[in-house]
């Protein structure tokens, strides 16, 4: 019930203060009176207005309307601020009543639980005035039917049982047999590899033997047999001989070094011979390069130098005109330019046209009569 009075409230301000704006914007729209002329002995003496100016100055009625309207922004700024006032707390009264029926339920929900919890507590905590199994000492034997169908389980239990402990016994067995074929393969390769160790070491025994046998046959022979009644000498017979071939052959060997020692120093003179020719051709190629890199410098000297001068005189001259220019202006009258010369003719600030204008234009009817003749134009 609050709630609605305040939203009627709310809505009862804002029409208020919008009715009151809009009276007040009537109000502004009805013309003012032009203010009083501050001066009433002007006589239209130093005017700044032509005549068709000045008499539209003087029958234009302005409206003023930048206080209205500021005052009537304020007002809106302020009704504004109560309508967002009173939708804030409009908000507020929302959010409490709707946190106030939230803490509500919760506390119900909160009783609601406990009291489930105390019951289930209780419950479980009370004692049973009976038992609830049953021993039935008359109780008739099960039905043949469920003797037939344990039966068939136990048969089935029992199948199990045997077929597992074939399958047990079979990888038993299987594994076993993996053994003892692993077994023989390993003796095999053990035996094939002393076989082909004992031929290694016989090949190698017999190679040991052919290799004695072949010294033994090939060793040299010995020495002869002593002479001792032999009235000649056994050595050093043939000497001169000996002495002869031996000139010869260091006779050879010496010529062969002279030549070799001759060609040697010939190949030197040569190599010397070739290197200085290339050196010389080196010196006299770089002589022309260096005449030709000096020729060149010298050129662009001279190029740069007469460029220079080029340039000073062009400056030169330049410098001269202005100078005369300077000169010229400075004989010149001060009324040089055309926006000089037209400050002595005074101009409305409105039309930009002579003060002493009374409504005439520049512009020709369509008819008009040239004085002296008898032709329209």
């Amino acid at each position: 019930m609050s709630h609605c009075v305040k939203h009627e409230l709310m809505l009862c301000c804002f029409y208020s203060l919008s009715s009151s704006r809009c009276r007040k914007s009537d109000n502004e729209m009805k013309p003012k009176t032009p203010p009083a002329s501050a001066c009433h002995d002007h006589n239209k003496a130093g005017q700044e207005l032509c005549y068709i100016c000045l008499q539209r100055t003087q029958q234009n009625s302005p409206l003023y309307f930048s206080e209205e309207r500021r005052r009537r922004e304020i007002e809106e700024e302020q009704l504004i601020q109560q309508y967002q006032m009173l939708k804030d707390q409009d908000t507020f009264f929302k959010h409490q009543m709707r946190s106030l029926a939230n803490r509500e339920q919760n506390q119900k929900n909160a009783a609601y639980n406990l009291g489930v919890a105390e019951a289930v507590r209780t419950h479980k905590n009370e004692k049973p005035g009976f038992y609830k199994s049953c021993l039935f000492d008359k109780r008739p034997f099960s039905p043949e039917i469920k003797a037939l169908k344990q039966e068939e389980h136990i048969q089935g239990l029992l199948k199990q049982i045997d077929t597992r402990r074939e399958k047990e016994i079979k990888q038993r067995e299987n594994k076993e047999l993996m053994e003892r074929l692993e077994q023989v393969q390993l003796t095999e390769e053990l035996a094939a590899q002393r076989a082909k160790y004992i031929q290694d070491k016989m090949e190698e025994k017999e190679c040991y033997k052919r290799a004695l046998d072949a010294q033994i046959k090939n060793r040299f022979p010995q020495l002869p047999i002593s002479e001792p009644d032999s009235f000649e000498p056994l050595f050093g017979r043939d000497e001169t001989e000996l002495m002869v071939e031996t000139r010869k052959r260091e006779q050879n060997c010496m010529r062969q070094q002279q030549e070799a020692a001759a060609s040697h120093k010939r190949k030197a003179i040569l190599n010397h011979l070739v290197d200085q020719k290339r050196d010389l051709l080196m010196l006299q190629k770089t002589q022309q390069q260096h005449l030709a890199d000096r020729d060149a410098e010298l050129e662009r000297v001279k190029k740069m130098n007469q460029s220079l001068l080029e340039d000073w005189k062009q400056s030169a001259e330049m410098k001269r005109q202005r100078d005369w220019e300077e000169k010229a202006f400075e004989r010149a009258s001060d009324k040089l330019f055309l926006l000089d010369q037209c400050d002595k003719y005074r101009r409305c600030k409105q039309c930009q046209r002579s003060t002493s204008n009374g409504g005439h234009s520049h512009q020709w009817p369509l008819k008009k009569h040239l004085q002296g003749s008898g032709l329209f134009v």
